[in-house]
């Protein structure tokens, strides 16, 4: 059996990040570290947070 030997370590991480899949990986990497990645995908926009308060005052004035 051939053993392949990489003699250009460099290099062949350079090619590899040259490809397409690669680079989504590194960008979907960046993505989770900023935190502005969804699981669904999308473009990262953020949402504001839900106040729990006024669907709590909503729910009060409608019982009453």
């Amino acid at each position: 059996m051939v053993k392949a030997v990489i003699e250009d370590r460099d290099q062949l991480y350079a090619f590899l990040a040259a490809q397409p899949l690669c680079k989504w990986l590194a960008k979907k990497q960046q993505d989770v570290a900023a935190g502005t990645h969804h699981e669904r995908g999308g473009t990262g926009i953020h949402h504001p947070p839900k106040n729990d308060n006024a669907e709590l005052a909503a729910a009060l004035s409608s019982m009453a």
